[in-house]
């Protein structure tokens, strides 16, 4: 698992991880990607869905369903979900 500068259990902390992560998927985006907005109207496609929950498993060193990104459609609830599962593991 890859030391990170944040406590992937603590929601508001991943949250702000996982907006910094989803903006790079998004280059044509150019306000600021809102938590709480569902990551399909920002047009992420079902390739960089892939991709994205390929590189949140690899930073957080846990499996990453690509589904649960669409089934929390939100970075906010996405966040919610992962730190439960990350506070599961520790």
């Amino acid at each position: 698992m890859t030391t990170l500068a944040f406590d992937p259990t603590v929601p508001s902390q991943l949250q702000e991880w996982l907006t910094d992560r989803v903006a790079e998927y998004l280059p044509e985006v150019t306000e600021p990607v809102d938590p709480h907005r569902e990551l399909g109207e920002y047009g992420l496609d079902s390739i960089a869905v892939v991709a994205f929950a390929a590189d949140v498993e690899e930073r957080l060193g846990t499996v990453v369903d690509p589904t649960a990104i669409w089934d929390y459609p939100t970075i906010a609830k996405l966040a919610g979900f992962l730190a439960a599962q990350q506070s599961q593991a520790v």
